[in-house]
């Protein structure tokens, strides 16, 4: 069986679709040199009455059905602030609140609880807090799988700019090192692909086969994102000099580095990334996917990236590592253009990405 890229996400077209909302916004700037932004565009800052705040949105995409099939609504509020508070860390902010927007079909009070109860767990770990929401009855324009309620869910995230390295000391420039933290699963992003794979090997209860690492595979894609804002906030705190921070979201890894090198002259050479998540790998193989391609839809095991100068890149392992999260000193910047990947222990050889995906 060969699963093409097309039964995913196609993130060059949203690539495309996201620049032309970028394209609309910038037309509400009265002085487009008051919007600062970080290199990459994770989230932007807005001067409000003499002082500054960071501010983006996201929302946990189709992972909802992964919870519907497993019955279990906690977790997911992991997801919704980790896409938010990383994004505000990733510009250089420390996150500070949050509102939410859950648009449902009908409402189930058991499943608000979980969700409102797995959220406030999250912010408490995240060190933001929920500022307000709404949730809204939109009938049959909400659909989704089996007989619960069914719903999306969005939020907006404020931070306070700390500096770095939405205004760095000094740019990238080559032999600055890209520190990658490891991720615990599939976040919030390429389940479109991830779900048409297992649905054809497995038929409609794909969630309850078995992956060979002996988990349920429903299981193995609800596995709550990592929230990486307090760590990242540490190392803007310390003596680290974030130079750049990249969230890998939507687009991987091939995706998102280059959009924080953009205009530098510079290229990611990344030789030892944290390994890919075993199920991943299982689904390249049952799937025939290409490693080139499932490094577009999936994180592959590396759910944030900093770049410090060499020199910083064993105080900021420890500052992650302290926390629990697994640390690389991934690769270096040299000069040219997009990123390298270094897939060979992986069995995927050496994959190149020339251009920003």
């Amino acid at each position: 069986m060969t699963v093409r890229a097309g039964r995913g996400v196609d993130p060059r077209r949203n690539d495309r679709c996201s620049a032309i909302a970028h394209a609309w916004a910038a037309t509400t700037w009265p002085d487009p040199s008051e919007q600062r932004c970080s290199r990459g565009a994770f989230a932007h800052v807005v001067p409000t009455s003499g002082r500054s705040v960071a501010v983006t949105s996201d929302g946990i995409g189709s992972k909802v059905e992964i919870a519907e099939r497993m019955g279990r609504y906690d977790t997911l509020g992991f997801d919704l602030v980790a896409m938010v508070v990383d994004d505000l860390a990733a510009a250089g902010a420390r996150p500070t609140a949050l509102t939410n927007i859950l648009d449902v079909d009908r409402l189930d009070e058991p499943t608000i609880e979980a969700l409102m109860r797995g959220l406030a767990a999250a912010a408490r770990a995240a060190g933001v807090v929920i500022a307000g929401g709404e949730i809204a009855q939109l009938g049959p324009r909400v659909r989704g799988y089996g007989d619960g309620m069914h719903f999306n869910w969005c939020a907006t995230g404020l931070g306070d700019p700390v500096g770095r390295p939405t205004t760095p000391e000094r740019s990238p420039r080559p032999g600055d090192v890209l520190i990658a933290l490891s991720s615990d699963g599939f976040r919030s992003n390429g389940f479109t692909l991830a779900r048409s794979i297992l649905e054809e090997r497995f038929g409609s209860s794909w969630h309850e086969a078995v992956a060979a690492s002996g988990r349920a595979w429903g299981e193995v894609l609800l596995a709550p994102s990592r929230i990486y804002a307090p760590t990242v906030v540490a190392m803007a705190g310390s003596a680290v000099p974030l130079l750049a921070c990249v969230h890998v979201t939507g687009g991987g890894l091939p995706g998102n580095v280059p959009r924080i090198l953009e205009g530098l002259g510079l290229r990611a050479e990344l030789r030892s990334l944290p390994p890919p998540h075993p199920e991943m790998i299982e689904l390249i193989e049952v799937a025939g996917l290409e490693p080139q391609e499932a490094y577009l839809q999936w994180n592959m095991g590396t759910g944030f990236v900093c770049v410090v100068p060499p020199e910083a890149a064993h105080e900021a392992i420890g500052i992650a590592e302290d926390r629990g999260i697994r640390c690389e000193a991934a690769g270096e910047l040299t000069e040219g253009a997009g990123l390298s990947i270094d897939g060979r222990a992986w069995g995927f050889g050496e994959l190149r990405y020339e251009e920003a995906s």
